[in-house]
């Protein structure tokens, strides 16, 4: 059952991904993340009430594992948001799929996960997926698509961003294992992260209002695609190995330059088709060989 989960999240991720670049140049970063916290906290408060989740035993007696994860979360999206306002969603959403690499080596320390046998195939198809990706129309040297992968902002912003999913997505899994359900540890790491953010609204009130009223259906969108992505995501790594999930939901990758093809008119997309496809090979590769 956790595969179904996770590839139906990789559905949720795909579009929470498409609203974003929808939201990327007509809000503030840490608007964006406040109001998408507050609207996941509204969704899910009957389920923390109905289930009896406890929240704040989970706070007090877990609060480091927590924090880390919500605030990896954090910086995550804000690394996102400003990758996506550089680049395409077909080029930034395929370089998710870096997670499954550093989730592995992260599961490794942390969880004490043995790393897949096939873990060095997977990485080579990882990035030879991210050269495909990379490369251009029209001659250019071998080198160039590598240069770019390792120059471009909207490149190194994602690879921060993989790296830092990876840790959240680490720290989640520690929390489960300790005990907790998957409603009670979202739910912590969504009230710390928008805790943290408290001061948005008061800082800038005139901009809250502005984005309700000009952005509200990518917002709703955003919040929506978000919320169910990642409550199917939780669900598949209660199921199965840190690696094992994460890497199924990286066929987020392929959804999103469809959707970057279909409705963004974006470019290159064969190659980021044809990338996207081997990257998502490679993850699956290092969780099936374990």
């Amino acid at each position: 059952m956790w595969f179904i989960y996770a590839l139906l999240g990789a559905f949720g991720k795909s579009y929470s991904g498409f609203f974003r670049k929808r939201l990327a140049d007509n809000i503030s970063a840490s608007m964006f993340m406040w109001v998408s916290y507050l609207g996941i906290l509204l969704l899910l408060a009957p389920l923390v009430l109905i289930n009896g989740s406890p929240v704040f035993d989970s706070l007090r007696e877990s609060p480091l594992v927590l924090i880390g994860s919500s605030v990896a979360l954090m910086v995550a999206t804000l690394l996102n948001l400003e990758a996506l306002k550089r680049e395409e969603l077909s080029y930034i959403a395929p370089l998710n799929a870096f997670v499954p690499v550093f989730t592995v080596l992260l599961a490794v320390a942390i969880l004490s996960e043995v790393p897949p046998l096939g873990g060095f195939i997977g990485i080579a198809g990882i990035f030879i997926g991210a050269y495909v990706i990379n490369l251009k129309p029209g001659k250019v040297a071998w080198h160039e698509p590598i240069r770019h992968l390792f120059t471009n902002t909207g490149a190194l912003l994602s690879l921060g961003v993989a790296l830092l999913y990876a840790i959240n997505t680490v720290l989640f899994k520690a929390a489960l294992n300790r005990g907790y359900d998957e409603i009670t540890v979202m739910y912590s790491i969504t009230l710390i992260g928008w805790l943290l953010l408290f001061f948005v609204p008061i800082k800038d009130p005139t901009g809250l209002k502005s984005s309700l009223k000009a952005n509200k259906v990518y917002l709703a969108g955003a919040v929506l695609s978000s919320l169910a992505g990642s409550l199917l995501h939780i669900l598949a790594l209660a199921g199965t190995y840190a690696s094992y999930a994460v890497s199924i939901r990286r066929f987020d990758s392929v959804i999103s330059v469809l959707l970057g093809w279909r409705y963004l008119e974006e470019s290159n997309i064969r190659n980021k088709l044809i990338g996207s496809a081997c990257m998502v090979a490679g993850a699956v590769v290092m969780a099936i060989s374990r």
